[in-house]
């Protein structure tokens, strides 16, 4: 799909909402600084007060937040066996409560999908009062118990109901706006209505009754011609033969749009493989990209490095492991790793744990390199608490020189603060009664490809874009000059898109 935006004297984006907005206060005879437009994404914010200040450059301004930035604003700290929305603490907490329910021999297995079922869960728990939640919870078990009743769903009903009673009992950072005294202090709430109902808004909305409001933000409806050349604000739609020319006629669409200046392009990732097939193609043709879907952290060059790293030193590590890990260790000269691993070679060895001083020859660099890999291997054999795997891993990493080339690498920065890797991070876990318990290496390894692979990393813009790519629904309210939907089909954009996890419709209306 490929459209236009309007350009013949349309007002910008969330203009005709901030145009309500002045109304509904002036209506209401409300003050501006105590009002709070509560807007459905973070990205709209500062539009939002773009907008605000374009028609009304002086005097005050209501507040646009979000339900996530208002409740964060009361600088909330989670208790121990909260829900953080962080992985590598949840991880933990969600592996002491399988512990206590009688699972501990799946808590590796189940303890991501207990996570995630709770992230799941969480913005229907937050949205009910901390004194109602028994009950809400009560509803729920009977909910759950209704649908995972076969046996052969004895899995899921265990994940289901431990992230149920971790929803339940947690606190939330919205709590403080549920609990505090809203009304004195705000003359309006005016809830801006996404793409969806949020459930937080909503009990914002009635528990200030007759000072909020909600507002749709919704555009108006566009023809969609399927053939020959659209008028500004209009849609059209390209048939494909396939993926690779579904991918070089999007290209040639974006381009199109660049050469006749209507920039930024919109290019949204529906289909992730589709997305970077275009991407490649833009980028010979030198487009200037900003990505903001970004990609796993688990992906990245440095997270493979760091696991490379874990995997070597494993007792039963491979030859071809340890050697790889070596060579990328830059602490180990090159023409070193490189006699290292003939000799392995020669020696046709599998397991680097039968490697020998005698099948090294007399070279005395590569029996001193052997020693000091196995010293290294040695570090990591031991069992220990979070906090000081997490201490050793960053020692090994500082004596093998991968250390400044996390650093110094954006998304190795990223990975740091995930894992709590810099000096003093780990202060957090070693308060925690969850991480006290002790770690295997395989224990550590699971938990930190886990953490990995629930973060995102955004890489920052080089430059002047031409070309945005983002998620689909980050579409809403933004300035686009034109837009290039790649991924228009029923299989990669349905009517309906299925809901993440593993509830059933009867569960999600309950619960």
């Amino acid at each position: 799909m490929d459209a236009i935006a309007p350009t013949h004297g349309e007002p910008a984006p969330l203009h005709p909402l901030i145009g309500r907005v002045r109304e509904l206060i002036a209506r209401r005879e409300a003050h501006a600084a105590r009002t709070v437009v509560l807007l459905p994404f973070a990205h709209l914010i500062p539009l939002a007060r773009a907008a605000w200040a374009a028609q009304l450059p002086t005097g005050f301004a209501p507040r646009f937040e979000t339900s996530m930035t208002w409740s964060l604003s009361a600088s909330f700290v989670p208790a121990d066996s909260d829900l953080a929305f962080d992985m590598g603490r949840d991880l933990l907490t969600a592996r002491a409560l399988l512990e206590q329910a009688g699972l501990a021999s799946r808590a590796d297995l189940l303890a991501g999908r207990v996570v995630q079922a709770a992230w799941q869960l969480a913005p229907a728990a937050a949205a009910v009062m901390p004194a109602a939640r028994p009950a809400w919870a009560a509803r729920a078990r009977q909910a759950i118990a209704a649908g995972f009743d076969a046996p052969v769903l004895a899995m899921e009903r265990a994940v289901a109901g431990v992230a149920l009673e971790w929803a339940a009992v947690s606190s939330y950072a919205g709590d403080a706006l549920l609990e505090g005294e809203l009304a004195p202090a705000l003359d309006l709430l005016v809830v801006v209505e996404g793409l969806r109902p949020e459930p937080f808004a909503a009990a914002l909305a009635s528990l200030l009754a007759g000072k909020a409001v909600s507002v749709p933000l919704a555009g108006k409806a566009v023809s969609v011609p399927l053939a020959g050349e659209a008028p500004p604000g209009a849609i059209r739609l390209h048939e494909a033969a396939d993926p690779a020319d579904e991918a070089e006629r999007a290209a040639a669409c974006v381009l199109r749009h660049i050469q006749a200046g209507r920039v930024p392009v919109a290019l949204p990732a529906v289909d992730r493989l589709l997305t970077r097939r275009i991407r490649a193609l833009l980028d010979v043709r030198g487009a200037g990209i900003r990505d903001e879907t970004g990609w796993k952290l688990s992906t990245t060059r440095a997270a493979a490095h760091l696991m490379l790293a874990l995997r070597a030193c494993a007792w039963n590590a491979s030859a071809d492991a340890v050697i790889d890990w070596i060579k990328h260790a830059p602490a180990v000269p090159s023409h070193l790793a490189l006699a290292l691993e003939r000799a392995v070679r020669k020696a046709g060895l599998r397991d680097w744990r039968g490697l020998r001083s005698s099948d090294l020859g007399d070279g005395p660099r590569l029996q001193s390199l052997l020693e000091q890999v196995n010293g290294w291997r040695d570090r990591l054999q031991r069992v220990r608490s979070l906090p000081q795997w997490l201490a050793d891993l960053r020692g090994l990493l500082q004596e093998t020189g991968q250390w400044p080339r996390l650093a110094g690498d954006a998304a190795g920065a990223r990975l740091i603060a995930a894992l709590r890797l810099d000096e003093g991070a780990q202060a957090e876990f070693q308060q925690l009664p969850q991480a006290a318990r002790r770690f295997g290496l395989a224990d550590f390894s699971a938990w930190a490809g886990d953490t990995l692979e629930a973060d995102s990393f955004v890489p920052q813009p080089a430059g002047q874009e031409q070309v945005v790519s983002l998620p689909f629904n980050q579409l809403l309210g933004r300035p686009f000059a034109a837009l290039v939907l790649a991924g228009c089909d029923e299989l990669r954009l349905p009517p309906a898109p299925e809901p993440a996890g593993v509830w059933t419709p009867a569960q999600r209306l309950a619960l």
